[in-house]
């Protein structure tokens, strides 16, 4: 069988070379162009070291490269605008596409125009004929239309992880839908590559802090699936953290349940939801769960916990933010779209301590 062909498009950052790490160990794909302002005419190793030996691609300029006749996929590991420019370029060439920015997560003009005024102030999608095909990248319910897809658009790290934990509960109707609160802390390589004076590391070691509370563009994200799920419009409350530490997300997910809800089923509907995923753990009410656990790895680990005084399920969510927070997830669904298992370059185990 041969193999597909893989252009990883913004390939410089940390998203970029997690995919790199990734498909390095899939059998059925061959990384064929890494595109990237940063290292452009280098080696990729010279980028990366640790990959010396394992690839041997030189970096091609983003203002460049020509991507016909270089690839059948391509992922772009960019930040919003940059995927919704140049789409339509690549599905006329037959591409499939995995964006990792906010460009397509959304498949209406009108959600894409709203979401953006959470980030860098209201715009208009520069491809909106594309966004009622593009399919939100969480194959833990979307894997029929994933299948189908030609545009992906990849969960928000915080989104996912937060998402995951809520899924089974919204979807059962069992949660007071303006009472959901959402603590999440996130490791420094959720800010990105750019040094930024707030993840220097005098800053960011031994010290934490909450930012952009109820702001957080990932909670228009979250927000707009509970409403989807639950046809309902919600304000939930969402404060992100930064900690002093380089990968993971824990989230800290507090959900109000409904008088006369039993707690037994709805804690049995997230095991009939994911027992037979391959990317999701459930623990037992009571056991200890740490991001450990899941570094380097795409597995979200999630902790039930009910607490009856105030008749609430605590949901706890780790997950690797560069994992399945960003490329293990996308791979994962770069699996779905091209029928192969999904677990294929993801068989990692984490590393301990």
């Amino acid at each position: 069988m041969s193999k597909t062909k893989i252009v990883i498009y913004g390939a410089g950052g940390y998203g970029g070379v997690g995919l790199v790490e990734n498909l390095l160990q899939h059998p059925h794909v061959e990384i064929t162009a890494l595109v990237s302002r940063e290292g452009a005419g280098e080696a990729y190793t010279k980028l990366y070291p640790h990959l010396k030996g394992r690839i041997d691609l030189v970096v091609e300029h983003a203002e460049t490269f020509d991507p016909k006749g270089k690839g059948e996929f391509v992922f772009f590991s960019t930040p919003d605008g940059i995927g919704q420019s140049l789409a339509s370029t690549y599905l006329n060439l037959g591409y499939k596409i995995i964006d990792f920015s906010g460009d397509f997560r959304f498949n209406s003009p009108s959600l894409f125009k709203a979401y953006s005024s959470w980030q860098q102030g209201e715009i208009d999608h520069l491809s909106p004929d594309l966004l009622p095909e593009a399919v939100y990248g969480s194959p833990e319910w979307n894997r029929e239309a994933l299948s189908q897809a030609r545009i992906v658009g990849n969960p928000g790290c915080m989104a996912i992880s937060c998402l995951l934990a809520l899924y089974p509960a919204i979807k059962a109707d069992a949660v007071e839908l303006n009472q959901i609160v959402l603590d999440v802390k996130t490791g420094i390589s959720g800010a990105g590559k750019k040094p930024n004076a707030n993840f220097h590391f005098p800053a960011a070691d031994g010290n934490a802090f909450a930012y952009k509370v109820g702001q957080h563009q990932h909670l228009y994200e979250i927000e707009k699936h509970i409403e989807l799920w639950s046809d309902t419009k919600v304000a939930v409350n969402f404060t992100p953290h930064v900690i002093p530490l380089t990968r993971g997300i824990l989230s800290t997910c507090t959900l109000k349940l409904k008088a006369g809800i039993d707690s037994n089923a709805i804690i049995k509907s997230y095991h009939q939801k994911y027992d037979s995923e391959p990317f999701v753990d459930i623990e037992s009410q009571g056991a200890k769960i740490d991001l450990s656990q899941v570094k380097g790895t795409n597995q979200c680990r999630l902790g039930i916990y009910y607490v009856e005084r105030t008749h609430s399920l605590v949901v706890v969510s780790i997950i690797d933010n560069l994992q399945k927070g960003q490329s293990g997830n996308a791979v994962q669904v770069m699996n779905t779209m091209l029928g192969f298992p999904e677990t294929t370059g993801l068989e990692t185990t984490p590393r301990y301590p």
